[in-house]
């Protein structure tokens, strides 16, 4: 489990995220957050996964109101994000589609 600072760090410097939190409460976030460190994994995407519970700062941060929640970063900026109900294929589609490199990033026809 990684801490905010950490993440803040690897958000400016790798070029793709993938951010999990979860609530050590959370049963669903137990089932959830191997599924999407394995989706990140296989399309070779820094994860992190952290506690809302041990770093607390981190809901405002983020802007996290419920877990589990994934957030997906290219180039810094978020560019989705999902929370309480995880739809793997999307984020699966999501990942696949994103540049691997940091170069000028056309988004509008990225994602289309």
């Amino acid at each position: 489990m990684k801490n905010l600072s950490t993440v803040q760090k690897a958000l400016t410097e790798e070029t793709n995220n993938v951010v999990f939190i979860s609530s050590e409460s959370c049963s669903i976030c137990h089932v959830d957050e191997p599924k999407a460190r394995k989706l990140a994994e296989d399309y070779d995407i820094s994860f992190h996964h952290m506690d809302i519970m041990h770093e607390p700062r981190l809901a405002g941060f983020f802007e996290v109101l419920t877990v589990p929640a994934v957030l997906v970063y290219h180039d810094g900026k978020e560019i989705a994000r999902q929370a309480r109900f995880i739809d793997f294929k999307s984020l699966e589609k999501l990942l696949q589609q994103l540049p691997k490199d940091s170069k000028a990033t056309d988004y509008q026809n990225l994602f289309t």
